[in-house]
């Protein structure tokens, strides 16, 4: 069966080093416009994992722990954000370098 809403699962493992599993749910109806991105404790997009048209489902992700140029980022705590249709869900995770 078809999930019929949208959800960001917690991250596996967490914390984290070097590399973690972000999986979510996308709801039927849901799938168009599929964001998922991290932001650091400012609010600031350090990078976008995925940006684009899902199928309704379970789906995951994983992220290096680097940003969008590449880059290693330092330890501390980041919040991954899903934006599924014209829902939006966030959750921490936390980087131990």
């Amino acid at each position: 069966a078809q999930p019929q809403h949208s959800a960001l699962l917690p991250n596996y493992p967490n914390p984290f080093n070097p590399e973690t599993t972000i999986p979510f749910a996308i709801g039927v109806g849901e799938g168009r416009r599929v964001e998922l991105s991290i932001y650091n404790a400012l609010g600031q997009n350090i990078r976008t994992l995925y940006a684009g048209a899902l199928a309704p489902g379970l789906h995951q992700v994983r992220w290096d722990g680097r940003d969008a140029g590449g880059r290693a980022v330092s330890s501390g705590t980041y919040f991954y954000r899903l934006h599924a249709g014209d829902k939006t869900h966030v959750r921490r995770l936390l980087l131990l370098r």
